[in-house]
Protein backbone atom coordinates (compact mmCIF):
# COMPACT_ATOMS: atom_id res chain seq x y z
CA UNK A 1 0.00 0.00 0.00
CA UNK A 2 1.45 3.46 -1.48
CA UNK A 3 2.25 5.60 1.58
CA UNK A 4 -0.43 8.01 0.76
CA UNK A 5 -3.42 5.46 0.69
CA UNK A 6 -3.10 5.49 4.73
CA UNK A 7 -5.20 8.01 6.84
CA UNK A 8 -3.55 11.12 8.13
CA UNK A 9 -2.19 10.93 11.94
CA UNK A 10 -4.90 12.22 14.53
CA UNK A 11 -4.20 16.17 15.66
CA UNK A 12 -4.18 17.84 18.76
CA UNK A 13 -7.15 19.66 17.75
CA UNK A 14 -8.97 16.38 17.04
CA UNK A 15 -8.10 15.12 20.30
CA UNK A 16 -9.24 18.37 22.33
CA UNK A 17 -12.74 17.84 19.79
CA UNK A 18 -12.86 14.69 21.12
CA UNK A 19 -12.69 15.01 24.62
CA UNK A 20 -14.78 17.34 24.69
CA UNK A 21 -17.66 15.12 22.39
CA UNK A 22 -17.03 12.09 24.55
CA UNK A 23 -17.16 14.40 28.17
CA UNK A 24 -21.00 15.57 26.73
CA UNK A 25 -21.75 12.12 25.48
CA UNK A 26 -20.52 10.25 28.27
CA UNK A 27 -23.63 8.88 31.32
CA UNK A 28 -22.17 11.37 33.78
CA UNK A 29 -25.68 11.86 35.34
CA UNK A 30 -26.17 8.30 36.20
CA UNK A 31 -22.22 6.96 36.36
CA UNK A 32 -21.03 10.28 37.81
CA UNK A 33 -18.98 13.21 36.26
CA UNK A 34 -15.17 11.86 36.88
CA UNK A 35 -15.35 8.52 34.90
CA UNK A 36 -15.54 9.86 30.95
CA UNK A 37 -11.57 9.95 31.36
CA UNK A 38 -10.80 6.85 32.43
CA UNK A 39 -12.06 5.07 29.65
CA UNK A 40 -11.09 7.73 27.27
CA UNK A 41 -7.92 7.20 28.44
CA UNK A 42 -8.28 3.23 28.16
CA UNK A 43 -9.74 3.04 24.72
CA UNK A 44 -7.26 6.34 23.22
CA UNK A 45 -4.20 4.52 24.29
CA UNK A 46 -5.65 0.77 23.51
CA UNK A 47 -6.49 2.01 19.73
CA UNK A 48 -2.47 2.97 19.93
CA UNK A 49 -2.54 6.54 20.44
CA UNK A 50 -0.59 6.98 23.87
CA UNK A 51 1.09 10.03 22.47
CA UNK A 52 -2.06 11.86 23.22
CA UNK A 53 -2.72 10.96 26.99
CA UNK A 54 -0.68 13.96 27.93
CA UNK A 55 -3.21 16.19 26.04
CA UNK A 56 -5.89 14.76 27.88
CA UNK A 57 -3.98 15.50 31.44
CA UNK A 58 -2.98 18.51 30.42
CA UNK A 59 -6.98 19.86 29.86
CA UNK A 60 -8.01 18.14 33.21
CA UNK A 61 -5.49 19.77 35.05
CA UNK A 62 -7.02 23.10 33.71
CA UNK A 63 -10.25 22.46 35.65
CA UNK A 64 -11.20 23.80 39.09
CA UNK A 65 -11.29 20.56 40.34
CA UNK A 66 -7.67 20.06 40.12
CA UNK A 67 -6.23 23.62 41.25
CA UNK A 68 -4.22 22.31 43.86
CA UNK A 69 -1.10 19.72 43.69
CA UNK A 70 -3.06 17.49 46.38
CA UNK A 71 -6.06 16.94 43.81
CA UNK A 72 -3.31 16.59 40.88
CA UNK A 73 -1.82 13.81 42.66
CA UNK A 74 -4.99 12.53 43.65
CA UNK A 75 -5.92 12.32 39.24
CA UNK A 76 -2.54 11.32 38.68
CA UNK A 77 -3.06 7.77 40.63
CA UNK A 78 -6.56 7.68 38.80
CA UNK A 79 -4.75 7.66 35.52
CA UNK A 80 -2.02 5.44 36.76
CA UNK A 81 -4.25 3.23 37.97
CA UNK A 82 -6.32 3.08 34.76
CA UNK A 83 -3.07 2.76 32.48
CA UNK A 84 -1.98 -0.33 35.18
CA UNK A 85 -4.99 -1.94 34.89
CA UNK A 86 -5.08 -1.53 31.11
CA UNK A 87 -1.62 -3.48 30.66
CA UNK A 88 -3.84 -6.73 31.03
CA UNK A 89 -5.84 -5.96 28.17
CA UNK A 90 -3.89 -4.32 26.23
CA UNK A 91 0.04 -5.13 27.01
CA UNK A 92 2.53 -3.03 28.80
CA UNK A 93 3.49 -1.06 25.62
CA UNK A 94 0.71 1.55 24.96
CA UNK A 95 0.74 2.31 28.51
CA UNK A 96 4.08 2.72 29.72
CA UNK A 97 4.34 5.01 26.50
CA UNK A 98 1.57 7.21 27.51
CA UNK A 99 3.17 7.27 31.25
CA UNK A 100 6.51 8.70 30.19
CA UNK A 101 4.39 11.33 28.03
CA UNK A 102 2.53 12.04 31.12
CA UNK A 103 5.08 12.49 33.15
CA UNK A 104 7.42 14.34 30.83
CA UNK A 105 5.01 17.01 31.64
CA UNK A 106 4.26 16.67 35.24
CA UNK A 107 4.76 19.70 37.90
CA UNK A 108 7.83 18.51 40.02
CA UNK A 109 5.10 19.58 42.92
CA UNK A 110 2.55 17.25 41.23
CA UNK A 111 4.47 13.83 41.04
CA UNK A 112 2.11 11.05 43.20
CA UNK A 113 5.29 8.58 44.51
CA UNK A 114 2.83 6.34 46.17
CA UNK A 115 3.16 2.83 45.26
CA UNK A 116 0.09 0.72 44.91
CA UNK A 117 0.54 -2.53 44.86
CA UNK A 118 3.53 -2.29 47.23
CA UNK A 119 3.76 -5.52 49.06
CA UNK A 120 1.68 -7.84 46.61
CA UNK A 121 2.11 -11.41 47.34
CA UNK A 122 0.74 -13.76 45.12
CA UNK A 123 -0.77 -16.20 47.50
CA UNK A 124 -3.84 -17.79 48.09
CA UNK A 125 -5.62 -14.41 48.98
CA UNK A 126 -5.08 -13.09 45.89
CA UNK A 127 -6.50 -15.46 44.36
CA UNK A 128 -9.25 -15.57 46.10
CA UNK A 129 -10.26 -11.77 45.25
CA UNK A 130 -9.80 -12.50 41.45
CA UNK A 131 -11.95 -15.32 41.60
CA UNK A 132 -14.75 -13.29 43.62
CA UNK A 133 -14.11 -10.50 40.99
CA UNK A 134 -14.85 -13.08 38.33
CA UNK A 135 -18.22 -14.20 40.00
CA UNK A 136 -19.36 -10.98 39.85
CA UNK A 137 -19.05 -10.46 35.77
CA UNK A 138 -19.60 -14.19 34.82
CA UNK A 139 -21.47 -15.91 36.99
CA UNK A 140 -22.40 -19.44 35.26
CA UNK A 141 -20.78 -19.00 32.28
CA UNK A 142 -17.31 -18.79 34.31
CA UNK A 143 -17.74 -22.92 34.18
CA UNK A 144 -17.17 -22.97 30.59
CA UNK A 145 -14.51 -20.86 30.37
CA UNK A 146 -13.19 -22.75 33.12
CA UNK A 147 -13.57 -26.16 31.11
CA UNK A 148 -11.80 -24.46 28.03
CA UNK A 149 -8.75 -23.58 30.13
CA UNK A 150 -8.68 -27.04 31.97
CA UNK A 151 -6.16 -27.76 28.92
CA UNK A 152 -4.63 -24.47 28.90
CA UNK A 153 -3.36 -23.95 32.57
CA UNK A 154 -0.90 -21.52 32.06
CA UNK A 155 -3.91 -19.22 30.68
CA UNK A 156 -5.53 -20.36 33.60
CA UNK A 157 -3.22 -19.12 35.97
CA UNK A 158 -2.59 -16.23 34.63
CA UNK A 159 -6.06 -14.87 34.42
CA UNK A 160 -7.02 -15.98 37.99
CA UNK A 161 -3.74 -14.94 39.80
CA UNK A 162 -2.38 -11.77 37.19
CA UNK A 163 -5.31 -10.73 35.44
CA UNK A 164 -7.91 -10.61 38.05
CA UNK A 165 -6.19 -11.45 41.32
CA UNK A 166 -2.91 -8.53 40.86
CA UNK A 167 -5.02 -5.72 38.26
CA UNK A 168 -8.85 -6.17 38.14
CA UNK A 169 -9.99 -6.83 41.51
CA UNK A 170 -7.67 -4.17 43.36
CA UNK A 171 -10.84 -1.71 43.74
CA UNK A 172 -8.83 0.59 45.82
CA UNK A 173 -8.45 3.88 43.33
CA UNK A 174 -10.71 2.67 40.75
CA UNK A 175 -13.67 1.31 41.82
CA UNK A 176 -15.86 -1.62 40.00
CA UNK A 177 -17.33 0.67 37.61
CA UNK A 178 -14.09 2.28 36.66
CA UNK A 179 -12.74 -1.19 36.31
CA UNK A 180 -14.91 -2.22 33.77
CA UNK A 181 -14.85 0.91 32.12
CA UNK A 182 -10.97 0.64 31.22
CA UNK A 183 -11.33 -3.09 30.26
CA UNK A 184 -14.25 -2.43 28.20
CA UNK A 185 -12.62 0.42 26.59
CA UNK A 186 -9.81 -1.55 26.10
CA UNK A 187 -11.11 -4.50 24.73
CA UNK A 188 -13.79 -3.02 22.35
CA UNK A 189 -11.10 -0.93 20.79
CA UNK A 190 -8.82 -3.66 19.78
CA UNK A 191 -12.11 -5.19 18.18
CA UNK A 192 -12.34 -8.38 19.63
CA UNK A 193 -15.76 -9.78 19.26
CA UNK A 194 -15.22 -12.47 22.15
CA UNK A 195 -14.19 -10.60 24.67
CA UNK A 196 -16.18 -7.31 24.60
CA UNK A 197 -19.47 -9.46 25.18
CA UNK A 198 -18.38 -11.02 27.67
CA UNK A 199 -17.68 -7.47 28.99
CA UNK A 200 -20.88 -6.03 28.03
CA UNK A 201 -22.39 -8.40 29.65
CA UNK A 202 -20.32 -8.08 32.67
CA UNK A 203 -20.91 -4.42 33.09
CA UNK A 204 -24.08 -4.75 32.85
CA UNK A 205 -24.48 -7.16 35.53
CA UNK A 206 -22.83 -5.08 37.65
CA UNK A 207 -25.68 -2.52 37.29
CA UNK A 208 -24.71 0.00 34.90
CA UNK A 209 -28.14 -0.10 32.79
CA UNK A 210 -28.36 -0.95 29.04
CA UNK A 211 -29.03 2.38 28.05
CA UNK A 212 -25.68 3.49 29.72
CA UNK A 213 -23.87 0.78 28.27
CA UNK A 214 -25.12 1.91 24.88
CA UNK A 215 -24.08 5.21 25.21
CA UNK A 216 -20.29 3.82 26.45
CA UNK A 217 -20.08 1.93 23.07
CA UNK A 218 -21.42 4.98 21.11
CA UNK A 219 -18.10 7.08 23.40
CA UNK A 220 -15.64 3.86 22.09
CA UNK A 221 -16.67 4.58 18.53
CA UNK A 222 -16.04 8.14 18.95
CA UNK A 223 -12.45 7.12 19.90
CA UNK A 224 -12.32 4.40 17.80
CA UNK A 225 -12.38 7.08 14.70
CA UNK A 226 -9.84 9.11 16.18
CA UNK A 227 -7.79 6.29 16.46
CA UNK A 228 -8.33 5.58 13.21
CA UNK A 229 -9.10 1.51 13.91
CA UNK A 230 -12.67 -0.18 13.03
CA UNK A 231 -14.37 -1.43 15.43
CA UNK A 232 -17.26 -3.43 13.31
CA UNK A 233 -16.89 -7.06 14.62
CA UNK A 234 -18.27 -5.95 18.28
CA UNK A 235 -21.51 -6.97 19.20
CA UNK A 236 -23.53 -4.44 20.45
CA UNK A 237 -25.23 -4.20 24.45
CA UNK A 238 -29.01 -5.65 22.80
CA UNK A 239 -26.79 -8.69 21.37
CA UNK A 240 -25.93 -9.86 24.81
CA UNK A 241 -28.69 -8.64 26.88
CA UNK A 242 -30.44 -12.10 26.70
CA UNK A 243 -27.40 -13.56 28.54
CA UNK A 244 -27.38 -10.95 31.39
Amino acid sequence: MALNQYPPEPTAKEALALFKAVEEMFPSKTLGNDKWYILTLAAMVGGGQPGFAPHLYSELIKRSEYSTSEQRQQLMRRIREALVKLVCVAGVCKPLEAIFDIDAITRPQDKDYSFSREGWQCDEANRQRGIAWQDRLYKQNQAKIDDVLSSQKDFDWLSKNISYGLYLSDHSILNDVETELVVLGGIMIQNLPRETGWHLRGTRRIGVSIEDVETIHQCVELIAEFCRVRIHKVPRVADIEHEV
